[in-house]
Order: C-alpha cells, then sequence, then structure tokens
C-alpha cells in the first residue's frame, strides 16, 4: 500500500473517532418527564421510616427506602427526600 493512501487512511480515521467522542459527549441527558412523589403521599409506615431515618441524619437510607417503596430514579428519590428534608422541623 502506498505511503499516502495509509496516511489518508490514518487521518479519516482520526477524524471519524473525534467526531464521535464530541458526539457523544455533548449528548444532553433529559430531565425526568415525572415529578417525584411527595413523601405525604406514601404509606404512612414509609413516611414513618424515612422520617426515622431523615433523623438519625441517614439522607442515603432515606432515599433507598424512597426508591423501594416507589421504584422511582435515583434523581426523583433525591428531589423528593429534599423536599421532605426541608419540611420537617429541626
Amino acid at each position: 500500500m502506498h505511503p499516502f493512501t495509509k496516511l489518508l487512511l490514518i487521518l479519516a480515521l482520526v477524524v471519524l473517532v473525534f467526531w464521535l467522542v464530541t458526539r457523544f459527549r455533548d449528548r444532553h441527558v433529559p430531565d425526568d418527564p415525572m415529578p417525584p412523589v411527595p413523601v405525604d403521599d406514601l404509606p404512612q409506615p414509609v413516611q414513618d421510616s424515612i422520617d426515622h431515618a431523615l433523623s438519625e441524619g441517614r439522607t442515603i437510607n432515606a432515599i433507598k427506602i424512597y426508591r423501594d417503596a416507589t421504584n422511582a430514579s435515583l434523581v426523583q428519590a433525591k428531589q423528593a427526600i429534599d423536599v421532605r428534608s426541608w419540611g420537617r422541623k429541626p
């Protein structure tokens, strides 16, 4: 194969890789289409478990409890628990 042909193939490959990297790097993740279910709409035992975890400062555990009860995404669960923790009295 002629050296000039090899150079063109390598250049084309570099351009293709650059295009793919920039295309996938700039991809925007869409927002969640559904707002999270408020903690107040969950059954009372689940609310109590979330409130207990929040009172002990275990926010991650509260998020896990919420996700188990609702099958919500991590973002939705974090939003719902943040709203619940802001509304609680210290």
